[in-house]
């Protein structure tokens, strides 16, 4: 008998919150709709912003580290070599 007290994990006293019930309009297909044209919209707009930065922020310039170690191909420089100074 004394298991059977111990197996319950709530004494009579303690009452649980009842679930509320879902919208109507959570489980719709306007609802559904919006969700994944905010979700597209979101998605493109950061792809935007990327894109932005890299026409507006982003230096593409060639670092000068290839005018002090030319690259080689079987000792012979495959570019024009300068000195640096």
């Amino acid at each position: 008998m004394a298991a059977s007290a111990s197996s319950d994990p709530l004494p009579d006293d303690v009452s649980l919150p009842k679930e509320q019930p879902t919208s109507a309009f959570f489980e719709s297909k306007t609802f559904r709709l919006i969700s994944i044209i905010i979700y597209l919209g979101g998605i493109s707009g950061l792809g935007m912003a990327l894109a932005f930065y890299y026409l507006i922020f982003f230096d593409s310039g060639m670092p000068d580290i290839h005018l002090k170690f030319p690259v080689s191909i079987g000792g012979h420089p495959v570019q024009k070599v300068h000195e640096y100074q």
